[in-house]
């Protein structure tokens, strides 16, 4: 039985770091924004009136999309790259992929609807 790949055979993951990284970075400069706004609220500094006006503005719209697209690509690429590591069979290596991004773009759309729904 042949555990390895033959030279050449692989991709060398270059587009997965990358990817990788770059989402890294985005969510460390924009997962602090909602915790913030969560200590502001507890601490008094913003009602929740005040708290619905500053998420009703396009930009903290546009911050979310980022922001949960970035989440989505960082889950999607570290788990993808454990798969094809650890998972050895093809079949079950794609279904388990397949899935994996069908749920996450379910979430990713459903998170992106209820973000530009509100407030109208």
């Amino acid at each position: 039985m042949k555990l390895t790949k033959e030279p050449g055979s692989a991709r060398s993951g270059i587009d997965d770091w990358y990817w990788q990284r770059l989402s890294a970075v985005m969510l460390a400069l924009l997962l602090p924004l909602p915790f913030v706004l969560i200590i502001s609220v507890y601490s008094g500094g913003v009602d929740q009136l005040g708290l619905l006006d500053l998420l009703d503005h396009f930009v903290s719209r546009l911050l979310h999309t980022l922001l949960i697209l970035a989440l989505i690509v960082h889950a999607y690429m570290g788990l993808k790259v454990i798969f094809e590591d650890y998972v050895q069979q093809i079949g079950w290596r794609v279904t388990l992929i397949a899935g994996m991004l069908v749920v996450m773009s379910g979430f990713g759309l459903w998170w992106l609807a209820i973000i530009w729904a509100w407030g109208g």
